[in-house]
């Protein structure tokens, strides 16, 4: 199977008659174009004349699989804690809730498995991207770089696997004992019928502990995730600037004549005095 034969193209091309053949020029063009830069491996062919190219068959999240267990015990934890009127407990797992959600958008994004239309939010196209073009800027601002941290800085939630892990295990142990901690007390309501109350024979230390541990791990997953964001926005903020300084560089004779005459400031027009540009 050819890429053109996905397309399911069907019809007699004798009916386009001599519109059905490109000119010799413009097919020597293709050909030119063909043999430009780097040649399409055999995979790519492959998977283009498959149509087998969904994001998920080459990216994946390396967080998710904690993540799930750690919202299957936080769900279980939540549920429980409410059984036995632990309120504060059950508030600080529906919290871990909600930061594992945000936590599992936010390495979806950054691993490349969802398809992200706002710039303004980090991915892995845009946030690899903004790498590669501060490490330019920072070798001549600073000095020659020799490590990847302005390339890796929005992506340091994906490399925690141990403390998730280890948050993961934590949890689950939890869940399992405050599940196995409740019991059932039947009474008798003096109305012929009985009332069912739970309780459970866990420590006021054990549970105030579970609560804590579910607070502990929403501001780990926070403080990476926010992390990762304000790095982002901080790179786009320094790409944004130092474009606004690269004007400076190649002013014309008139933009000269403006900034030294009539709009550049004192800071500026001394700023290029010393530097020679005007």
């Amino acid at each position: 199977m050819t890429v053109f034969d996905r397309l399911g193209f069907n019809f007699d091309t004798t009916r386009f008659g001599s519109g059905n053949n490109l000119t010799p020029a413009a097919a020597n063009s293709i050909s030119r174009l063909s043999n430009v830069g780097t040649p399409m491996p055999d995979w790519q062919k492959s998977d283009l004349a498959t149509s087998s190219v969904t994001k998920t068959n080459y990216f994946q999240n390396p967080t998710t699989t904690y993540v799930n267990s750690m919202l299957s015990s936080a769900i279980s934890i939540s549920s429980n804690a409410l059984i036995i009127n632990a309120f504060s407990m059950s508030a600080s797992a529906n919290n871990l809730i909600i930061e594992l959600n945000r936590f599992v958008s936010h390495t979806d994004n950054i691993s490349g498995i969802t398809t992200v239309t706002s710039p303004s939010v980090p991915s892995f196209d845009r946030a690899s991207n903004l790498g590669r073009m501060s490490l330019q800027i920072l070798s001549k601002a600073d000095e020659p770089q020799s490590n990847t941290d302005v390339l890796l800085g929005s992506f340091t939630s994906l490399f925690i696997q141990d403390i998730l892990l280890a948050n993961s295990n934590q949890l689950l142990s939890y869940s399992i004992q405050l599940k196995n901690s409740i019991s059932a007390n039947v009474t008798d309501d003096g109305l012929g019928g009985t009332t069912i109350t739970y309780g459970s024979n866990l420590s006021s230390n054990v549970v105030n502990s579970i609560g804590y541990y579910c607070n502990t791990t929403s501001s780990i997953l926070n403080t990476r995730r926010i992390h990762d964001w304000t790095f982002y926005q901080n790179t786009n903020e320094l790409m944004r600037e130092n474009g606004f300084l690269q004007q400076f560089n190649n002013l014309g004779n008139t933009q000269k004549f403006l900034i030294k005459n009539a709009i550049g400031t004192t800071s500026l027009i001394d700023k290029l005095t010393s530097a020679n540009t005007i």
